[in-house]
């Protein structure tokens, strides 16, 4: 039994996985992801270098923040249909020890300047919500909380490196890789940069340290950027209700209301031209696709005249430039579903994992292609989605984000990617923040141990204890007449019998339960949400 005992706590545990759910809640969707992890021997946490992604679930509505009237019911109708199909990839066994977290991102942040009481009400109707989903869910305010833009792009860099086995594998920090992650109303750019002197994240990772320089860029996302852009163009319009619109696929009408545009924390700077209209007025921006005045309002709003750092990237942020060339960089979200639309004019295709890499590719390649999507008539799209008008736009405002507002080449270029998926995982912040959030998620709120070291400690010294004794009793009757060592054998064999069905208790009790662990992670983004599975 002993042996057994210590076999079983050697090589048996280590098969159980930990599993957690998160949700990234941004302005443009919702997502759910459940991940698993083989778990460790301390203090209820796992291996989160062998971390996957169990499965990814898209809540069908629009953003969290379509939920007009904030209630627990109408938050469970929102993520309910979505969020059971994720969670059944959980084992009904290990739910009860699933963590799960929702990340509101740059969307929220948004909303939580113009009506703070609104979110309050939503968080705490979404947190009412998942303590009735059976999961790991004890510390409701920081299981479900607007994340920061710096932990947003912060988790976004451990999320590549981690998959792309950067940081376990005794690679330098300068080996590592950058990330630039777009949204619908943010974009964050991180990288290693030890000699940054502000906006510098010091990390310790697989006993490491990182020193990476992070930035999230509120109102540049491409949703949000397009709404202060477009109240730009109302703004010179002098009282017209028809605009002209150089940056929208030509011939594409977009009718706008006032509200659309002018409600949002964004663009509600630029209404100064209100004097003219009302909350009933309706735009109709007539697309031109004219690619050089596009391209001339663009970059002024990167603009970096006035900067007080040493560096600065644009409107007086502080950024070490120039970007060394040798920094790979992984470009993610936004950047992805933007560029495959583009891609065919720029003639580069997917690798097998449907990833774009820029080797062989120079920013002047990538400019025509856009100057040609724009000035294409919108008659002429064959086959078009929901996205397709602004394709024009995001082109525009990535790549000119990419050369003048983080001040890269054709040198950096060679060393990007853009990417959808790591080894079948689906690219975010939400494993990186997962990972962190469990990481210094108190010990109390963790996932127990069914057996724990001094659980098996005890097992184990009442085991050296019989052995002993039965040797002792064995030994004393060792002078005994032959005939009794029948009876001695047979009362040491029924030990070792009992034994061994009490061990077979414990593995049965112990071993035969799943052996994962389940995370599930939430994407409510301003456009939609997704629900993600990983063990």
């Amino acid at each position: 039994m002993t042996i057994a005992l210590v076999i079983l706590w050697h090589t048996k545990l280590k098969p159980f996985r930990d599993y957690a759910v998160v949700i990234d809640a941004g302005s443009s969707h919702s997502k759910i992801f459940v991940y698993s992890w083989p778990t460790d021997k301390s203090g209820g946490l796992g291996t989160t270098s062998r971390i996957k992604q169990v499965k990814s679930c898209s809540v069908t509505h629009e953003p969290i923040t379509t939920i007009v009237n904030a209630t627990q019911d109408n938050v469970k109708n929102y993520f309910d249909s979505a969020m059971t199909t994720c969670i059944s990839s959980i084992p009904s066994t290990r739910k009860s020890r699933a963590l799960i977290f929702l990340g509101a991102t740059a969307g929220l942040r948004l909303l939580n300047i113009t009506d703070p009481a609104y979110i309050t009400r939503l968080l705490n109707s979404t947190r009412a919500y998942f303590s009735t989903l059976k999961l790991r869910f004890r510390d409701p305010i920081n299981q479900v909380r607007i994340i920061s833009g710096s932990e947003e792009g912060l988790s976004g860099w451990i999320s590549t490196n981690i998959l792309l086995k950067e940081l376990f594998n005794k690679s330098k920090p300068l080996d590592t890789f950058g990330v630039l992650d777009m949204g619908g109303a943010s974009t964050q750019l991180s990288f290693i940069a030890p000699k940054a002197t502000k906006e510098r994240y010091r990390m310790n990772l697989f006993d490491r340290n990182y020193d990476v320089y992070s930035h999230s860029y509120l109102c540049y996302g491409q949703d949000q950027a397009r709404l202060v852009y477009q109240g730009k163009l109302i703004e010179q319009a002098n009282g017209s209700v028809s605009i002209h619109d150089p940056c929208l696929q030509r011939d594409y009408i977009e009718n706008k209301t006032y509200n659309d545009i002018f409600s949002t924390a964004c663009a509600h700077g630029q209404n100064e031209s209100s004097v003219y209209f009302n909350t009933s007025s309706i735009f109709s921006f007539i697309g031109t696709g004219d690619y050089k005045e596009c391209k001339r309002i663009m970059k002024e709003r990167f603009n970096n005249s006035s900067c007080s750092s040493s560096t600065c990237s644009f409107n007086n942020v502080y950024q070490p430039v120039p970007i060394s060339s040798s920094i790979k960089f992984i470009a993610m979200a936004a950047w992805y579903s933007t560029f495959s639309r583009l891609a065919p004019n720029v003639a580069i295709k997917p690798n097998h994992d449907g990833n774009y890499n820029f080797t062989s590719i120079k920013l002047a390649d990538i400019k025509h292609a856009i100057k040609a999507i724009c000035k294409q008539s919108w008659s002429h799209v064959h086959k078009p989605d929901k996205h397709r008008p602004f394709l024009c736009f995001n082109s525009m405002h990535d790549w000119t984000l990419f050369q003048y507002g983080y001040h890269m080449t054709d040198e950096n270029l060679k060393n990007l990617q853009i990417i959808k998926t790591i080894h079948s995982n689906e690219i975010g912040w939400t494993l990186g923040y997962m990972i962190n959030q469990t990481n210094h998620l108190d010990p109390k709120y963790r996932p127990t141990r069914l057996l724990t070291k001094k659980g098996f400690h005890g097992l184990l010294v009442s085991c050296i204890l019989l052995l002993i004794i039965s040797l002792i009793i064995t030994a004393s009757l060792s002078m005994v007449r032959w005939y009794h060592i029948a009876l001695v054998l047979a009362t040491v064999v029924g030990f070792l019998s009992l034994a061994a069905v009490i061990t077979m208790i414990v593995l049965w009790f112990i071993k035969l339960t799943p052996f994962r662990d389940y995370a599930v992670v939430i994407d409510a983004g301003s456009s939609h949400s997704t629900i993600f599975v990983y063990t």
